[in-house]
């Protein structure tokens, strides 16, 4: 009866912690999590992490906490979300016994031992990097910022455009800094870049792009362009990026191609190339995130650099066809991009596949990596769309969501957003079972009556799209992980309509850990507002067991047997220690 295995793993933002025991201990109340800190200076202290969930029944106020030996984790599966860039942390588990408020630790070798170190940091895997931004995701952070809705708005539009803003920097996570470093580094090495945009409208991005002056070369897509609107009196916005476009033609020496689509395309690339001094690419960055103010802090995304000249080189040669192709979409763009860019950094081998291209071969090719999975598949997206599977190849999440729950882990989110004046929705997968939709401006727990008690006093809606990242993540703690991501959405239109990218990296564990602790932890946020909105709404017998309600730990040890029978809490935490078959 003790702790049998732990598994830590981070990436630049946070670090995720999995443990289990060989049976249950008699009388825990859950676990103290002790953590060990070393390297720079940065917000994790050393000693036990607080908790912000106490004991069933027990009155809490907003915001407050106490430490693990208090209020002691009564789970399996934890987030730091404490730590900082460049920290290096070492986690313990003890387990907790006694009756809640005289809790003791259990004998010493019940505990786990201490964990390896891990650096709160990117580049595990040697070649690529990964960055992640925290949109609006901590409530908690954003909810103590203002008293309401109309407030918090005002207080949100002001900070967000302020590049001075504690707020901005805060939400922006590591994807804005590492961005603007690499056009900064880009400017003094006085290198090319050539850069293809769907949207762009971010400050500080903008004057970066404009310090580097013709050594940055632009194509500029429509971005969300609208048709008019005769019910509602709208004149057609052809151009979603007009006045910068118009700004960066007048007041820069930036060498800007349009490439200003129409229905049913979108020119919705986020990539830039990176050359050396002799005009060579080197790197190249793609991901989610738009260049945009809400790109960087109001929705979730994810962006990775890659280190590699032969892809690199690719993402410039279809740069070159996206310029020649003005507003059109010539037959030989669908044609070259039918083949997948092709190499490998240390072993791992990446496809790179810059679409339109024909008969979906692109979404074909991602679907046998998804068929193949041996341990689970996580995800997040946004707006995929739907296929048939004989007219319309069907979209990524459908072949995920066929995969068979019983032998392997399925978790993840989808927020679709079905235009006109139909509310987004988001839809969560909890451990292998579909969850029933529900609109965003009903999940988000200003419109929760409850969202008041106990530890989340409130959380407010800035804009629909809420979770923007494109990724998937297969057996990512497993013999063959592999990670999926880019600027496609990863169903039918994206591979035949758009300007789009999508990469597909194999072999590259530290990576794909890094993608899975950023998964894990949006989802982990998104699952507690659900779950309030279930119980304000009532929530059905069937409701309750696909996605079980939480008020707090239990004052018992009858809480632990659920998580190490066999069934989807077992197969979720051997998912996590890399150990399901």
């Amino acid at each position: 009866m003790k702790v049998s295995k732990m598994a830590v793993y981070a990436n630049c933002d946070m670090a995720t912690i999995a443990w289990i025991t060989d049976e249950p201990i008699p009388g825990c109340r859950g676990f103290a999590i002790e953590r060990d800190v070393r390297g720079p200076k940065g917000d994790a202290p050393k000693g036990f992490i607080n908790t912000w969930v106490g004991f069933k029944g027990g009155t809490h106020k907003p915001g407050e906490s106490e430490p693990s030996t208090v209020w002691p984790v009564q789970r399996y599966i934890w987030s730091d979300y404490v730590v900082s860039f460049g920290q290096q942390v070492r986690y313990r588990v003890i387990p907790m016994v006694g009756p809640a408020g005289s809790l003791q630790k259990a004998e010493p070798e019940q505990w786990s031992d201490w964990s390896d170190w891990v650096t709160v940091d990117t580049g595990k895997t040697e070649g690529f990097h990964a960055y992640f931004n925290r949109g609006i995701v901590p409530s908690q952070f954003m909810a103590r910022q203002a008293g309401d809705q109309k407030t918090f708005q005002k207080m949100l539009a002001q900070n967000i455009n302020d590049p001075k803003s504690n707020v901005r920097k805060f939400l922006s996570g590591t994807l804005r800094p590492q961005l603007l470093d690499l056009l900064t580094a880009a400017k003094k090495a006085g290198v090319q870049i050539y850069a293809a945009l769907y949207e762009l409208n971010d400050p500080e991005l903008i004057a970066a792009l404009k310090a580097i002056g013709p050594n940055c070369n632009l194509v500029l897509g429509s971005g969300a362009y609208k048709a008019a609107d005769k019910k509602k009196g709208t004149a057609a916005m052809p151009d979603e990026n007009k006045k910068v476009r118009q700004d960066l033609k007048k007041n820069s020496k930036i060498k800007v191609s349009d490439r200003l689509v129409k229905s049913p395309h979108f020119a919705h690339n986020k990539f830039v190339v990176f050359c050396d001094n002799h005009g060579a690419p080197q790197t190249v960055w793609t991901g989610s995130t738009n260049w945009t103010i809400t790109g960087l802090c109001t929705q979730t995304n994810n962006g990775i650099l890659i280190d590699d000249s032969e892809i690199a080189k690719a993402y410039k040669l279809r740069w070159d066809e996206l310029k020649a192709a003005g507003a059109g979409y010539p037959k030989t763009l669908a044609s070259d991009g039918s083949t997948a860019a092709k190499h490998s950094i240390n072993g791992s081998p990446i496809k790179a596949w810059n679409v339109p291209c024909l008969k979906y071969v692109d979404l074909k090719d991602a679907k046998s990596y998804i068929a193949n999975a041996e341990q689970g598949v996580i995800y997040l997206m946004f707006n995929p769309g739907k296929g048939d599977g004989v007219k319309k190849e069907k979209a990524l999440i459908q072949d995920i969501l066929a995969l068979d729950p019983t032998k392997v882990f399925i978790e993840g989110i989808l927020n679709q957003d079905p235009g006109g004046k139909k509310d987004p929705i988001i839809q969560l997968t909890h451990k292998g079972q579909t969850l029933k939709p529900v609109t965003l401006p009903a999940i988000l727990p200003k419109n929760l009556a409850s969202a008041g008690r106990n530890w989340f006093k409130s959380t407010f809606m800035y804009n629909m799209v809420m979770i923007h990242s494109k990724v998937v993540v297969i057996d990512p703690l497993g013999k063959k992980p592999v990670v999926m991501t880019g600027s496609h959405n990863m169903g039918p239109k994206a591979s035949n309509s758009n300007d789009d990218n999508m990469v597909i990296i194999e072999g590259a564990p530290g990576l794909a850990a890094e993608y899975a602790v950023y998964i894990m932890n949006v989802y982990g946020h998104y699952k507690w507002m659900f779950n309030e909105w279930l119980r304000t709404h009532g929530a059905t017998a069937s409701d309750a067991k696909a996605s079980p309600q939480y008020d707090g730990n239990q004052d018992n040890d009858t809480w632990q047997p659920p998580y190490l029978q066999d069934g989807p809490n077992r197969r979720e935490l051997e998912f996590w220690l890399g150990s399901l078959n």
